[in-house]
């Protein structure tokens, strides 16, 4: 009988998890309402986090990394290549990067189809000079509804109320 707490717990450590991250930020007004869906970095000096940010409306998408720089594009140190790649396909994009090179913004055309390519294949891989990094797609729909679903619009402060006397 003091076995099977044990094994609750090794069963509980050795779920498997997908890699999204989902976080939101409710503000006083809808249209900055924020929501954040990331897939980190496997490897710190030669991987590639996906960013998918929604405030209000609007949904952006960034790749980063953590150590050293995205490799300009050809002669535009202001740009970048990403490759997004499945079994059966593979497309490149030309990205802006960012201030500092750590950061790149998805273009509206490399955003629509990196997220049609998580919803419709279960893998993704994102390249972009050396960086490279893999994407479990089996649960990407779930995670990016939740980021695209309004917060509820009950305020903590509304909830609990306390009075001095």
């Amino acid at each position: 009988m003091r076995l099977l707490p044990l094994l609750l717990l090794f069963f509980l450590v050795s779920c498997h998890r997908d890699g999204w991250h989902h976080t939101a930020i409710q503000n006083g007004n809808r249209q900055y309402d924020m929501a954040k869906l990331t897939h980190p970095t496997t490897s710190v000096s030669d991987g590639l986090e996906l960013e998918l940010t929604r405030i209000g409306k609007e949904i952006h998408g960034y790749i980063n990394v953590h150590a050293f720089e995205l490799p300009a594009y050809e002669e535009d140190s202001h740009a970048t290549t990403l490759t997004i790649s499945t079994a059966s396909a593979s497309q490149t994009f030309v990205i802006p990067l960012m201030e500092g090179g750590m950061r790149a913004h998805l273009t509206d055309t490399c955003l629509d189809y990196l997220l049609q390519t998580l919803e419709l294949k279960p893998s993704v891989t994102l390249i972009s000079g050396h960086f490279t990094e893999i994407l479990d797609a089996s649960n990407f729909r779930r995670h990016y509804d939740a980021l695209l679903r309004n917060p509820s619009r009950i305020q903590p402060q509304n909830m609990i109320h306390f009075e001095l006397y």
